[in-house]
């Protein structure tokens, strides 16, 4: 894979895994899943919403998000936008792409093939998916191999399980988030508002492991929320916004969209 690499005249993707200092399980489970392949990798210790406030907290808006979602977000969904900005902000200032994982995945036999695909290619695309939680239909960007094609997809595919990303698309997700009302994938997903499409691989090199040990940082909160007939009109109203604004930029696409099998 290395002269793969170097064939492309680019620098190696450096990956980095996002690891609470606490699961150290699941670090010694990456550690056996990445060292085999050669790859350059690194851990981050990520932000531990359960531990206590954070600087970067602040952007949080709760009247937003539940006037927008409903609900509030948990303590461990702050912690979990709070580390992919972080890694945001360290790819804009280091002026590097970086192919970012969670912690909790299982890296499937065409991995090797996604990354050196994506270490090409990530500065043309943006932002390249190497997991997604929901099948979703697609447009047929590119086939890259044999075994992988780049689609762009209609809608949200949540999660933010593995994910290549280059400066340019992590500047545009930062200006973007100056407000937090949403789970962190809600908003990498968000195309109609920060202009990065949802674009990757297919089949899907990377699977989220659902039978991890430890629930995952990114889910909803369970805390009971009353909700006001104005929350309703309200929650209504964004949803309908939400959904015009990402039918006007799918509109030169209509078509063209098929299926996941």
């Amino acid at each position: 894979m290395r002269l793969v690499v170097e064939k492309m005249g680019v620098d190696a993707l450096e990956i980095v895994v996002v690891n609470l200092a606490r699961s150290s399980e699941r670090r010694r489970a990456m550690e056996q899943s990445l060292a085999p392949l050669g790859l350059p990798y690194s851990f981050f210790e990520a932000v531990d919403g359960r531990a206590g406030p954070h600087p970067l907290f602040a952007h949080y808006d709760e009247h937003k998000a539940l006037t927008r979602r409903g609900i509030p977000l948990s303590a461990g969904e702050l912690g979990c936008f709070a580390s992919h900005y972080i890694l945001w902000q360290r790819c804009v200032s280091q002026d590097r792409p970086i192919l970012i994982c969670e912690d909790d995945i299982e890296i499937g036999p065409s991995f090797l093939e996604a990354y050196g695909i994506a270490t090409g290619k990530i500065s043309e695309y943006g932002l390249l998916r190497f997991s997604a939680h929901r099948s979703r239909r697609h447009t047929l960007c590119e086939t890259v191999s044999r075994n992988l094609k780049i689609v762009r997809y209609e809608r949200p595919v949540f999660g933010t399980s593995c994910y290549a990303i280059s400066p340019q698309a992590a500047r545009k997700l930062l200006q973007t988030a100056e407000t937090w009302f949403e789970p962190v994938d809600l908003h990498l997903d968000r195309f109609w508002t920060h202009n990065v499409p949802i674009r990757g691989f297919l089949p899907t090199p990377v699977h989220h492991a659902a039978d991890a040990d430890e629930a995952s940082e990114i889910r909803q909160s369970s805390m009971p929320v009353k909700k006001t007939s104005q929350y309703k009109v309200r929650r209504l109203a964004y949803k309908l916004w939400s959904e015009v604004r990402m039918s006007l930029h799918n509109l030169r696409y209509t078509g063209r969209w098929t299926s996941s099998n």
